[in-house]
């Protein structure tokens, strides 16, 4: 009854040329572009996209360095094996594509520079080799827990005419002698040490940058807005200080991301830089100080808006006939919202204490197009949604309001986490003709109660008409749902429609009764044990499938028997072994301490379609 599959994606074989050719005449392999071809064999050794290039007429014609994976070497705390070995193994690796004549256009390397010591002159040595290999992609992060082992990048590498892409991370960032980078497109700076002077100066120097990424750089950096390269089409910016002098023209034609994290600025700054750039596609703005007012106007192409906790607001305006995705988390202090012209959104994630129910109800009659609703966090007594073309509906509780109600004949996907109660009212309402995805999440820990119990088993029973439902419940309460043997003959079977359940157990007194009443109520063809579950309930699950009986003798006076007289076979299907599994379950037996499983198991049900 009981057997374990094996996933077929880590085992590759050699593909004759006669078959790779059938192939792409029967898929179109030699009609991808370059780009998809590219991204399917950056993922292989080196040795599998040699042969790759032998037998596909399509890979062949490819660039011959443009699909080589990058050189990437990163070392952990906890890393195996001692560091000289980790060091000696980035020499010999330089070396040989030196002396092979290997190219080496793209290399990231991450190193803890509290444990390397003095070995500061090897990684001087490295930069050098990389430089001399005409590096084109240079990603280095250096973490260190003591602002005295920053590390100093050489002036060389910012003289380095191949650089297109230079991403730093943990550095003393400091730049005496003159910059010459001129076919940089990428600089990202993160967590580093700076002076005033070099960050504005390689902006200012770069003119023909497209990306730019400054984050959480100390002392905050101060960036001219009027300085930046009209050039930039991805600006990210964090822990910085922005300005803008005066009258000064900002000209940035071709931005389309905007992205500000933790800023200082005046309200000012920000409404003129969003004014000057009407092309944005998406515009994130974040924890941003000295804004009581957001305007939000004149962006033609707007797709994307996200404005999370920027507690000194209290308007925002939103006017973009374009915009689809929404994405407002407030909730420090009472701020108005309010949406002109958003006809065409489809994505609306609302986190905010003060949100009222009449602005609940604007919200959702101006929004017809409106697909995706999550409701966060909000102290609303009545709960109403009505909306012909919601698809999601995620609602996440904290209160108990007094009445839940869905009227959504088109939903498909329902996610509920709170107490019970509101549950309760809101399945009453919910048209389940289109669900096809269910997430259930009760954090009340008193409450679970036969009554609640029945509740739920006849809510799936209204789901019974569903050919593709897919359920996560999430338990964590320390009591567990009850089902009393005595109710069981007035009660309809189970439901058998269920294709997947996905189960995650965060506290629970008696594992070894919860998986008896789940499946009481439904038979899922897949029961998934999903990561963060407590081990031990993997192994109370484990036991069970394994232990069945193969005609129980359970259950004898009951009209509607328990899954043991029902299921016929079990099948694991896991991404770790078999093995594996069996050590996790042996060290939740052992240890007194809780176990979190760190991977997900899935058991495959069958059902027999009527009793033995």
């Amino acid at each position: 009854m009981f057997a374990s599959s094996s996933s077929s994606s880590s085992r590759c074989s050699s593909i004759p040329i006669m078959e790779v050719e059938e192939e792409e005449q029967i898929h179109g392999i030699s009609e991808l572009p370059d780009e998809l071809l590219i991204r399917i064999l950056i993922f292989l050794p080196v040795e599998e996209i040699a042969r790759a290039k032998l037998v596909s007429k399509a890979w062949k014609n490819l660039s011959e360095f443009s699909f080589v994976p990058p050189l990437t070497f990163e070392q952990h705390r906890h890393c195996n094996g001692t560091i000289s070995s980790f060091l000696d193994s980035i020499d010999s690796s330089l070396k040989l594509h030196y002396h092979r004549g290997l190219s080496l256009s793209r290399i990231r390397l991450c190193l803890d520079l509290d444990l390397i010591g003095s070995s500061r002159s090897q990684i001087d040595s490295w930069i050098d080799a990389t430089l001399e290999r005409k590096v084109e992609q240079l990603d280095l992060c250096f973490l260190s827990d003591s602002i005295i082992n920053y590390y100093s990048l050489p002036a060389r590498v910012f003289a380095a005419g191949t650089i297109t892409i230079l991403c730093l991370e943990g550095f003393r960032f400091e730049i005496c002698g003159n910059i010459d980078l001129p076919a940089l497109r990428k600089f990202c700076l993160r967590h580093s040490r700076c002076d005033e002077q070099s960050v504005p100066k390689l902006i200012s120097s770069c003119q023909l940058i497209q990306d730019l990424e400054i984050s959480c750089c100390k002392p905050w950096q101060k960036i001219h807005v009027s300085e930046l390269a009209r050039t930039i089409r991805d600006l990210r910016l964090e822990e910085c200080r922005l300005t803008i002098c005066g009258d000064t023209n900002i000209d940035l034609p071709a931005l389309r991301n905007l992205s500000l994290r933790n800023i200082r600025c005046d309200e000012e700054a920000i409404r003129k830089l969003i004014s000057s750039c009407p092309l944005i596609q998406d515009l994130e703005i974040c924890s941003c100080y000295g804004k009581q007012g957001l305007h939000v106007s004149g962006l033609v192409n707007l797709q994307r808006l996200t404005v999370v906790c920027c507690y000194a607001l209290q308007i925002i305006e939103i006017d973009a006939p374009t915009l689809q995705y929404l994405n407002y988390r407030h909730g420090a202090r009472r701020c108005d919202l309010v949406l002109t012209c958003c006809e065409f959104l489809r994505e609306l994630i609302l986190y905010d204490r003060f949100v009222t129910e009449d602005l609940l109800q604007n919200l959702l009659s101006g929004l017809p197009n409106l697909e995706r609703l999550e409701i966060n966090d909000t102290p609303l007594q009545r709960i109403e949604i009505s909306h012909r073309q919601l698809k999601r509906l995620d609602l996440t509780l904290i209160t108990v309001p007094i009445l839940v109600k869905i009227d959504t004949p088109n939903l498909q996907s329902f996610t509920y986490d709170g107490h019970r109660m509101p549950f309760v009212s809101a399945i009453s309402s919910l048209n389940t003709s289109s669900l096809q995805e269910l997430g259930l999440c009760f954090f009340n820990y008193n409450v679970c109660s036969h009554f609640f119990a029945l509740q739920l088993k006849e809510f799936f029973g209204k789901m019974r008409h569903q050919t593709d439902m897919k359920l996560h419940l999430h338990i964590r309460s320390k009591l567990e749902l009850i089902t009393p043997t005595k109710l069981r003959p007035i009660l309809s079977p189970p439901v058998y429609n269920i294709k997947h359940l996905i189960l995650t157990i965060y506290e629970c007194r008696r594992h070894q009764y919860i998986i008896d009443r789940i499946l009481w109520m439904c038979h899922p063809h897949i029961l998934s044990i999903s990561r963060g579950t407590n081990a031990r309930f993997l192994k109370v699950i484990y036991k069970k499938f394994m232990n069945k009986e193969q005609h129980p003798k359970c259950c004898t006076a009951c009209q509607v028997k328990c899954w043991r007289h029902y299921l016929e076979e079990v099948q694991i299907d896991c991404d770790e072994s078999m093995s594996k599994i069996e050590r996790t379950i042996a060290m939740s037996e052992s240890s007194n301490i809780v176990i979190v499983m760190k991977f997900e198991v899935r058991f495959r049900l069958k059902w027999r379609p009527q009793l033995l």
